[in-house]
Order: structure tokens, then sequence, then C-alpha cells
């Protein structure tokens, strides 16, 4: 599969669906990246929104397309769109390989209708990866362990390729569990909330309302309710 057309076709097929004059929640990543640049285009043309970015590289490559960014208000949004690490048929998600999921979650939670795009690959019969999780600084090696004791996990910490510790845009810290299948989301992130010194988590479960996966053929499938996917044009 031709990923990169892929996460083009889904991002470019969630353009359409921002109207005039509405707020907008723009996700982190690169899938994310094309939707931004589509919207950033039709700005251009004549579209006028509000937006609000889940990270300073979003809010960074909005700015520079013309893109409003202000901060999230009370008012919340009207639609956000974000990319994710895997979707299964539930529409629950992991998400957070970039490190912006607790903004991410903010923004998903703050909007009327939350749209995932993600290339085919990232949709799965059920959940499996890595949960990433942040931590704030203090304590956080006994975060840590009651993270792997509460979950029966193992966590570590992330670092960049510095080799230094990973740092959030909110000054956290992320740990990462095991890679593996996640059978139960909602009990597992039931366990890591209740976790004193953690900021969020990468699970998404009953949040999202549409989730448009593109093929690298550039073809999108909707899937809006569980199992149920449409096939749309790409």
């Amino acid at each position: 599969m031709d990923v990169d057309a892929a996460r083009r076709a889904a991002g470019e097929a969630a353009v359409p669906l921002v109207e005039d004059g509405m707020r907008v929640g723009l996700g982190t990543g690169s899938t994310a990246r094309w939707f931004i640049l589509g919207l950033a285009e039709r700005v251009r043309q004549g579209l006028t929104i509000r937006a609000v970015a889940t990270s300073l590289a979003s809010a960074s490559l909005a700015t520079e397309g013309g893109i409003l960014v202000e901060e999230l208000g009370a008012d919340g949004l009207d639609i956000a769109v974000d990319g994710a690490d895997s979707v299964d048929p539930a529409l629950r998600l992991i998400k957070g390989r970039g490190g912006a999921m607790l903004r991410e979650k903010i923004v998903a939670a703050s909007a009327a209708r939350y749209v995932v795009i993600v290339d085919a690959g990232k949709y799965m019969p059920s959940l499996c990866g890595r949960v990433p999780v942040e931590v704030i600084p203090f304590g956080s090696a006994r975060t840590l362990r009651t993270l792997a004791e509460r979950t029966s996990m193992a966590f570590a910490f992330r670092t960049g390729p510095d080799g230094r510790p990973f740092i959030t845009d909110n000054g956290n810290l992320v740990a990462d569990s095991e890679d593996r299948a996640l059978h139960d989301p909602s009990a597992l992130a039931e366990m890591i909330r209740s976790v004193p010194g953690v900021a969020g988590d990468g699970l998404f479960v009953g949040m999202t309302d549409l989730v448009l996966i593109g093929h690298g053929d550039g073809s999108v499938e909707q899937l809006t309710a569980p199992g149920d996917t449409v096939a749309s044009g790409g």
C-alpha cells in the first residue's frame, strides 16, 4: 500500500466537512497534516474559520497556511479532525505516538463532531499497540511503578533521538506501555486514570463520530457505526 497516498486521501476527505464560520480542532501527525494543508487552501479561497491546534507543530503549520489559530474557549468547537495510531470497529482509538494525546483529547471532548482520519494500515479488528501515558514529572518514578502494578503491563519512559526524556508541549513526560493487544480498552483506561500523577492517556473510548480510512489508490471508506463501513470516492 502507498501509505503516503492513503494518508493524503483520508486527510483531504475530511476537508469538505468544514463549513464557513466553524470553530475547528486541528489534529497532530502525518495524516492530520494533509487535512491542515487542504483546509488552508480553502481558507485562501475565502473560507472563514477559527481553529484550535493540538500541538505547537500543527499551530505553526496552520498559521503558515493563513488559518487563524486561537486558544480553546469555553464555547468549544464545531468539529475536530485528527489521526490515530490504531482504530477498531467500535471506533475506539490508540493515540499519542506524537506525544500530543492530552491536548488531542481535550480538543476531541470539546467538539460537537470528532472525525478521525487514518490510512488503512491503522484499522484493526481489535486495538493493538503501545498505550502512551502523559505523566507529570513530580514523583514520576513512583507513577511508573504504580502504572505497571495496576495494569499488569510494563511501562517505560519515552526518550527522544538524543536519548533525553521526551517532553510534551505541556512540560510532562510520556510513558509507553509494552506492545500488546488490548482486549478491554475501557477497563484499561480506568486503571490508568486511577493512578495519581497521570495527566492523560492515549486511549480514546466513546469519543469518535466518524472515521475516514484512506487507501493507497485514493479511495476512502467511512466508518460510522460498529462494523459498518461505507465506501466513498477518492
